[in-house]
């Protein structure tokens, strides 16, 4: 009788495992699900919620008056303002109005904006099938991105990482004018009747020094901030604490542990987001139900690396 010898693995095949070990060892499947809903939590604190007020203001205006309507909203980066943004857009509700997904979108500007990024970053928010604009084909690609934005039912776009108008390009019309990004987003306003919120940098000096015709369409100014280590910021992980159901997060609302979840993030909400998702991870993975000191201390170590300029706040 002859026996079996199984081949050797060839090098990619075993590389390949390693790498597959390596990802079931970081962190568990279930632990993932639960750390996943942790991210869908939103505190309504108060300037999250007054840019959710200007946004449905907005939303409501621009759909029966045709005087353009728009807001610059700002604020250092973490402070929430994409995600006022994508929280509008999910807790929309359906309407017969606008086709599904369309009735509010996002957009986000890079640098340096031309006329023709923007008219392409409006066809692919629309799903048009030719979304590359060529330089002598601005201005009726415009037309096609319009009309197709009206035929859509859209009432407000959402426009991110609005300071990078601040470097905008320009190009010339065949008559020889200057035009720029901004002179679309002005002509969008006027031409559809859509509302604009721009999201922009705290950096950003203002659309004033853009572009005075655009900005003369924006009425509503509101400036998001990181928290401040005050009554707010425990009033802030109460809530949020109070929101979250699969693991007990009270630990959170301890003033010493308040103070040291500062100083983690400095009241920055990405940060924050970032370490107690990591802390729900190391908890569950830990087959534990409740959050504990030890739990945020190796949450925070994982985040920061072992070369952190700080020292763990959670350490004893």
């Amino acid at each position: 009788m002859k026996l079996y010898t199984p081949e050797a693995p060839d090098d990619d095949e075993v590389e390949d495992r390693k790498v597959a070990q390596r990802r079931l060892s970081t962190y568990s499947t279930q632990a993932l699900i639960v750390a996943a809903k942790c991210e869908q939590i939103h505190i309504l604190y108060p300037d999250f919620k007054q840019a959710l007020d200007i946004s449905d203001r907005l939303y409501q205006l621009a759909g029966h008056l045709t005087t353009p309507q728009g807001a610059l909203i700002s604020g250092p980066p973490g402070s929430a303002k994409t995600t006022v943004a994508n929280y509008f857009i999910r807790s929309l509700p359906k309407s017969s109005l606008f086709d599904k997904n369309f009735g509010v979108l996002l957009v986000r500007l890079r640098a340096n904006p031309s006329p023709g990024l923007i008219v392409s970053l409006l066809l692919h928010a629309v799903q048009y099938p030719f979304t590359q604009v060529r330089l002598g084909r601005v201005y009726s690609m415009r037309d096609i991105a319009f009309d197709a934005l009206k035929q859509k039912g859209t009432r407000l776009i959402f426009v991110d990482q609005a300071h990078c108008l601040a470097h905008q390009t320009r190009t010339r019309k065949p008559e020889q004018i200057e035009t720029a990004a901004s002179d679309i987003l002005s002509e969008l306003m006027d031409a559809t009747g859509i509302a604009l919120v721009f999201l922009a940098d705290q950096s950003f000096s203002g659309l004033e020094a853009v572009d005075k015709a655009l900005a003369d369409r924006i009425s509503v100014r509101h400036q998001m901030r990181h928290f401040s280590n005050d009554p707010w910021w425990l009033a802030f992980l109460h809530a949020f604490a109070e929101s979250f159901k699969d693991v007990d997060l009270t630990m959170l609302c301890q003033t010493a542990i308040a103070n040291q979840t500062y100083t983690a993030t400095n009241g920055n909400l990405r940060s924050f987001r970032r370490l107690i998702t990591e802390a729900i991870l190391v908890t569950v993975d830990a087959g534990a139900t409740v959050l504990t000191r030890e739990h945020l201390t190796l949450a925070y170590d994982r985040i920061a690396g072992p070369n952190a300029a700080r020292i763990n706040p959670y350490a004893p």
